[in-house]
């Protein structure tokens, strides 16, 4: 038996090796089906997986067989998701960027992804990077 929390927040890795994403809740069928693990992936999308496609549990979570990770819809373009800077200032056009990029995450709550891991990155005002606590890294 593995409890439930030992479950949330653990890693979902394809059999190839390449991470899936984080499991978020337990998914209990209602009448006959089958339990699985709700995983949020590395795009920031929900996906429920069979506890049958599962080959093993221990300080992360194998997968029998790949499975796709599908996309997230496409609400926004990305061209208007990451603004560029209009011109040049006296900041450098990286750090412009970084503004523009803050400002649209900070109005709309959500924050990017990283890229490595896929959990949601942290804006470290100090040095104006994104930084991934999960990895230990900026990226």
């Amino acid at each position: 038996m593995i409890p439930r929390g030992k479950l949330i927040g653990m890693q979902v890795y394809n059999p190839n090796g390449t991470f899936v994403g984080t499991v978020q809740d337990i998914a209990l069928p209602l009448g006959e089906g089958e339990m699985g693990i709700v995983v949020t992936t590395r795009t920031q999308t929900m996906e429920t997986i069979p506890w049958s496609k599962i080959s093993a549990v221990g300080d992360i979570i194998i997968l029998k067989e790949n499975i796709e990770i599908k996309a997230p819809p496409v609400e926004m373009a990305t061209q208007q998701a990451f603004p560029s800077p209009q011109a040049p200032s006296a900041e450098s056009k990286a750090g412009g960027a970084l503004k523009s990029i803050t400002g649209v995450f900070k109005r709309g709550g959500e924050r990017p992804a990283c890229p490595t891991c896929g959990k949601p990155l942290a804006y470290i005002e100090q040095y104006k990077r994104w930084y991934c606590y999960n990895c230990g890294k900026y990226v």
